[in-house]
């Protein structure tokens, strides 16, 4: 039944993503099998591969993917059983209460990064203008400000327009997702709260306590422009309130504030002050830059990083990334392990000797200086995820190799493999229909921590800098910015929380995946 389930998944996954990308939708995670494309948007001239790489890329993954699931699926119909003591296992890793459930929490994570821009992202699921329904997010055209009634001919900003339908008060209106900022480079303008006078003191709009802080006023009719500063005590002016030109917004003079009262003149540039007080202006606001802290009301749950990027939303991201890199990460690493590992012990003999040789070799390689030197030659920002792991896959199926080798040369001598050696059984079947599948327990409980080794490598090469570049979401980029502003202490909080609870929940499964295969557990001495 699982393998007719698994099956049928990767099937629709397969057919979906090719059905969807050239119906020009942008479906949540079936988009990812053709995001190679170049990103060059002036590439008019160039090589074939660099036209249409993302096409054979994103084809060729869909049919590995179509292929894998046939594959399962023809499984499901063969009449083979699972072996009763792989039963026991299975159970016994159940009964192990704090791993089972653990699983199940990791399961519902991946389940909502597959969800993907329909949750994190700053395209409008659904906007109604003029009685017609768009979903930008869901396709892969791009919506200009023109096409909803605006000026500019760029792509529409989906939170602004958000706001000016609501300030129109028609039947327009825009659906964002739940968390409505991408990952990177979707920077938080400053946010501008008026400030209203009550009884001689100053408050936030909606606010209770009175307003500590720098009050801001701005030329009207051009509002990127400052007029005037001064500074908030408990809801009164204190010291200075600055005032600047509005040609080249130089500083022209100042007022002196005490206690709530105003000096009766300027006490520097009085004649370019009262010039300049006689424009018209907005009314005091109050200005906050990045990093802003957690706030339901500007849709910022976890606040944000010192380049007004969301964090939760790239934790969301980095959760994403870290999904499709241990899973990348343990078909690759598993495959040449174990094949190679099974070859070494079944074979033995020079091809045993020449294969621990390379070994050693590659064992003796610092892998942090491998990565710097790739960096520095490539170039940060050309990094991609590929490379990261190709490099962290290169040193990582060794350990793999040592575990089936071990296994392979013990399980060769048993009767059974004798007895499909007379059979006629060659060497290929022998190892990967008999010798595998009886061994591959001790590689199972490696599993786990596999994966938590792949997220801490990940994080460490991002915060030291020289892992992924910025257009990647990064957990260790995001820590490392938590670290060098501990003033602001939701960031680093933020992030370290969810990396230590995923390890955590890798952790324990993983440890009862351990005790589950332990092979002690079902084994009679006699």
């Amino acid at each position: 039944m699982i393998y007719r389930t698994i099956g049928i998944i990767l099937i629709l996954i397969s057919l979906g993503a090719v059905i969807a990308h050239f119906s020009g939708l942008a479906l949540p995670t079936l988009d990812w099998f053709f995001s190679f494309e170049s990103k060059d948007e002036n590439l008019v001239e160039g090589t074939w591969w660099q036209k249409y790489q993302g096409l054979v890329i994103g084809i060729l993954l869909c049919s590995l993917t179509l292929i894998g699931g046939l594959l399962s699926f023809k499984k499901s119909f063969s009449k083979s059983q699972w072996n009763p003591q792989t039963i026991r296992k299975l159970k016994r890793f159940k009964s192990i209460t704090r791993g089972y459930v653990s699983l199940w929490i990791l399961a519902g994570l991946l389940v909502l990064t597959l969800l993907d821009h329909a949750l994190v992202g700053k395209k409008a699921l659904f906007v109604k203008y003029d009685g017609k329904i768009y979903s930008p997010a869901f396709v892969q055209k791009t919506y200009s400000d023109k096409d909803f009634g605006g000026e500019a001919a760029s792509e529409a900003d989906y939170r602004a327009l958000k706001e000016r339908f609501k300030n129109e008060g028609k039947e327009n209106w825009v659906l964002m997702p739940l968390v409505s900022s991408d990952a990177t480079f979707d920077s938080e303008d400053p946010i501008r709260t008026e400030l209203e006078e009550r009884e001689g003191i100053f408050y936030m709009q909606g606010e209770k306590d009175p307003y500590s802080g720098l009050g801001y006023r701005y030329y009207a009719e051009d509002q990127d422009k400052r007029h005037s500063m001064v500074r908030f005590r408990k809801g009164k002016q204190q010291g200075r309130e600055e005032y600047y030109g509005r040609e080249n917004s130089d500083f022209i003079g100042y007022y002196e504030w005490n206690n709530g009262k105003r000096s009766s003149k300027p006490l520097m540039g009085e004649e370019a002050v009262r010039v300049v007080e006689s424009n018209d202006t907005t009314s005091l606001l109050a200005v906050r830059y990045p990093p802003l802290p957690p706030s339901l009301k500007t849709g910022h749950y976890l606040g944000t990083d010192s380049r007004g990027w969301d964090v939760l939303a790239q934790i969301f991201g980095g959760l994403q990334l870290v999904f499709q890199a241990a899973i990348i990460y343990l078909i690759v690493t598993y495959a040449v392990g174990i094949t190679l590992g099974s070859l070494m012990g079944y074979i033995g003999g020079t091809f045993d000797i020449l294969a621990q040789r390379l070994i050693e070799i590659l064992a003796n390689v610092p892998f942090l200086y491998v990565v710097i030197i790739i960096a520095d030659r490539i170039g940060r920002d050309d990094i991609t995820l590929v490379t990261i792991l190709l490099v962290l896959c290169i040193f990582s199926w060794i350990q793999i190799t040592y575990y089936m080798r071990t296994a392979a040369y013990k399980e060769k001598a048993r009767d059974y493999v004798a007895a499909a050696r007379v059979l006629g059984a060659g060497p290929i079947r022998v190892i990967f229909k008999h010798v595998l599948p009886n061994a591959i327990s001790i590689v199972v409980t490696l599993i786990p921590f596999s994966v938590v080794g792949v997220i801490t490598a990940l994080t460490a090469l991002d915060f030291i800098g020289f892992g992924l570049p910025d257009s990647y979401p990064s957990w260790g980029r995001l820590l490392s910015d938590g670290t060098q502003n501990l003033d602001y202490p939701w960031i680093v909080a933020s992030v370290f929380s969810g990396m230590v609870a995923v390890l955590l929940l890798v952790t324990f499964v993983g440890e009862a995946v351990r005790e589950a295969f332990d092979p002690k557990k079902f084994t009679t001495y006699r």
